[in-house]
């Protein structure tokens, strides 16, 4: 794959922004693809089926329109659930997953929450995942569906409305609570978490937090070696967005990216 080609990168809304930032700082000469996918988000919320479908038709359109050299799918919901069954790509492709033995690392108590999306929390690949990672008999794992705080991110209320952010972030903790109180590690296991973590170091400044953002971004930059762009110069960014280009306009501004936005067409 020719160096001077994009990385894309992918979601079903701005979660991806999060990986994008860590993915930029380690390779600052890239240039890369962002594409929102508002037209089918939520991921967490769409059949194993529906998953497939929208991820390979996803995946085939940045393919066949921006050759990119490697591609991310920045969203835990479907690298967890349907990566391992796309068509092989000329492109890499590199998913997101929760960060458990980072986790356990970190967690003094033993008892760890993975943060995630609906569909995630109750899907049978993500118990396969866990039990890939030989957690020891010691340590607890909770699953817990943080949907409601990822709809804090994509409507752009943890920046616009912070009292109702608190709120919905203070009864998802306390539920969270209820199911077990020892929890002390979160993997952030939603590329949309990580712009609430303002809030939570606020209101639980003991819980550790676990993004999976730089662990991603020093996989990218490991298949990528040899590979880089020969140049000097900062690599671009093109931000794609399939439906709601004003609401993504909204959001990414008030973030400080001043990139033009192309509202494009998925007839999937």
């Amino acid at each position: 794959m020719n160096s001077e080609n994009p990385i894309a990168i992918f979601d079903s809304g701005v979660g991806s922004l999060s990986i994008i930032k860590e993915i930029r700082n380690a390779l600052p000469r890239e240039n890369y693809i962002y594409l929102a996918d508002k037209k089918h988000f939520p991921y967490g919320k769409k059949t194993h089926t529906e998953l497939l479908r929208i991820v390979q038709n996803t995946i085939d359109y940045l393919s066949e329109n921006f050759k990119p050299k490697l591609i991310v799918l920045a969203s835990n919901t479907p690298s967890i659930q349907v990566l391992h069954e796309i068509e092989k790509t000329d492109a890499e492709i590199v998913g997101v997953f929760p960060p458990i033995g980072e986790a356990i690392t970190a967690s003094k108590t033993g008892h760890i929450a993975i943060l995630a999306t609906q569909n995630t929390v109750k899907s049978v690949e993500l118990e396969e995942y866990i039990q890939s990672q030989k957690v020891p008999s010691t340590v607890k794992i909770t699953k817990f569906n943080a949907s409601g705080m990822v709809e804090l991110v994509e409507t752009g209320d943890f920046l616009s409305n912070k009292e109702k952010s608190r709120q919905v972030i203070s009864e998802e903790f306390s539920r969270l609570d209820e199911i077990d109180s020892l929890v002390d590690t979160i993997t952030l296991s939603s590329t949309h978490l990580p712009f609430l973590n303002e809030y939570f170091t606020t209101m639980k400044p003991a819980l550790h937090l676990i993004d999976p953002a730089k662990i991603v971004a020093k996989k990218v930059t490991k298949l990528l070696e040899g590979n880089f762009q020969n140049t000097t110069q900062k690599g671009t960014l093109e931000i794609l967005v399939s439906q709601e280009k004003q609401s993504l306009e909204t959001i990414i501004r008030k973030l400080g990216i001043q990139e033009e936005i192309r509202e494009i067409c998925l007839d999937f």
